[in-house]
């Protein structure tokens, strides 16, 4: 069922080339719990998740669409990448409810995440202390051609701030048709960049096009292939999971498929006059490498994790339960190769620098959440906020300066 894929190309528009090509493993499928309790102690039903974010340590965030609900998890992790366990660790109730379609954790510093929705389209953030709304981004205009249902799909940010990409599901009508059995769609990648060190990036800078597969088999009612997740590795390259719904009769009814984009020598279609459409326009789309097909039923979100034990980089993806054979599951994958480093955790303010201003923002975070009871503080992902995690600061801050991390 699984394919992993380390070398071959399959590019649409500009190639590009890597020196330690990345590669992604399948590992395995757990299930999850059906239910959960929110902040106010109210419980619901767990249904429709769509999108998945890793804050710290063993702690994830999902969140479900058509709702206001964002759902806490504890994954533990094999040393190879395969979920040994996942269990429900809370949940908050947002201040909002709309069609949530995927979400990224901003940081301790924030203690909060940005929110995807289709119908605006926008990008919207939630503190997750008590689900209030922090502000939103605001989608190109070219996005109000979006169909229903459409809009976007995929948000994600880049390990130190500085970037977050979207991405819409399928095209926008000023772009190309919907994709069929014979011919995909066209999409647009986003990208919004920070106005300056620390501030949660708001900036439209680039698009780009992106040329998404043909259904992998006859349509039916519902069918669609379009990106329904991206993720940001540290390095700034860009994976992209693109999700193929064709007939019942077709096995498998759903088919995953995960690419490494190349943005080198792409089109920035954000300029005149692909801004205002792409139909009849000339442009070059970004480069896509396979890194991944394999089948996991409605696997709508994918997130990167931290750095496993045995090399490589934890990689897991959330099925969407809204279908006959879906059920709440997460998915393993080991992702290797040159994926980048880590931002500096002691650097909590972004400035690019480990410095005395990140030890006071620091203590406030953990003050902050001895009072609310949240895990803002949890520097080591323990799960507690304990003096351990001051400690581990201290220790991880001091290393910063000696070396300069940032």
């Amino acid at each position: 069922m699984a394919l992993a894929v380390a070398a071959a190309w399959s590019v649409v528009g500009a190639g590009a080339a890597w020196a330690q090509p990345l590669a992604v493993t399948y590992r395995n499928s757990v299930g999850l719990p059906s239910s959960a309790v929110d902040q106010h102690g109210q419980a619901f039903t767990i249904t429709g998740l769509s999108g998945l974010t890793h804050v710290a340590g063993a702690r994830w965030a999902a969140v479900m669409d058509n709702s206001n609900k964002v759902v806490m998890l504890d994954l533990v992790l094999a040393a190879d990448g395969a979920v040994v366990s996942a269990s429900v660790a809370g949940a908050v109730s947002l201040a909002e409810t709309m069609d949530f379609e995927d979400i990224a954790y901003t940081g301790a510093l924030r203690y909060s995440v940005l929110l995807c929705e289709e119908g605006g389209p926008s990008v919207r953030e939630y503190r997750l202390v008590d689900g209030s709304l922090a502000g939103v981004i605001a989608a190109p205009a070219v996005f109000a051609s979006r169909r229903t249902n459409f809009g976007f799909e995929s948000v994600s940010m880049r390990s130190g701030g500085g970037e977050v990409w979207v991405c819409n599901e399928e095209a926008l009508t000023v772009d190309g048709a919907l994709s069929t059995q014979a011919a995909g769609t066209t999409v647009r990648l986003v990208r919004y960049t920070s106005a300056g060190a620390g501030l949660l990036p708001s900036v439209a800078s680039s698009q780009f096009a992106c040329a998404v597969q043909p259904l992998h088999g006859a349509p039916t009612s519902g069918s669609r292939s379009g990106v329904s997740a991206l993720v940001v590795l540290p390095s700034g390259v860009v994976l992209s999971l693109e999700r193929s719904l064709a007939a019942p009769f077709i096995i498998p009814t759903f088919q995953s498929r995960i690419y490494e984009l190349a943005m080198q020598g792409a089109s920035d279609i954000a300029a005149p006059p692909t801004d205002a459409g792409l139909i009849g326009q000339a442009y070059t789309p970004v480069g896509k490498r396979l890194l991944y097909s394999g089948s996991h039923l409605n696997m709508e979100g994918l997130a990167l994790g931290p750095p496993l034990p045995g090399g490589g980089w934890s990689l897991v993806g959330i099925v969407d339960d809204g279908d006959p054979l879906s059920t709440n599951r997460v998915v393993a994958f080991r992702l290797t190769g040159d994926a980048g480093s880590l931002h500096c955790a002691a650097d909590i303010d972004r400035s690019g620098v480990a410095d005395p201003t990140d030890i006071a923002l620091f203590i406030s975070v953990w003050l902050g959440s001895l009072g609310t009871g949240t895990v803002a503080g949890d520097f080591d992902g323990n799960g507690t906020v304990d003096p351990a995690d001051v400690a581990g600061f201290i220790y991880d801050w001091l290393a910063a300066v000696a070396s300069a991390c940032s």
